[in-house]
């Protein structure tokens, strides 16, 4: 994957794991699980995917001084 691509993904598994972390709502909580899940589908190797966890974890930590 090209690294625009890599970080377009890891943005969007990244908010979607910030509601996983802050929401009471479950129906919230599943559906950002849900969107994880089918997100994570879309990465081709374990590589890209050390790629996006790495960017996916700085932007939380970006997140938590919000």
């Amino acid at each position: 994957m090209k690294k625009k691509e890599l970080k377009n993904l890891a943005k969007k598994i990244a908010d979607a794991e910030y509601i996983i972390q802050t929401s009471d709502d479950k129906k919230k909580v599943a559906k950002a699980q849900q969107e994880i899940f089918e997100l994570s589908g879309h990465v081709e190797s374990l590589d890209d995917m050390t790629v996006i966890d790495e960017l996916v974890q700085e932007i939380l930590s970006q997140k938590s001084w919000l």
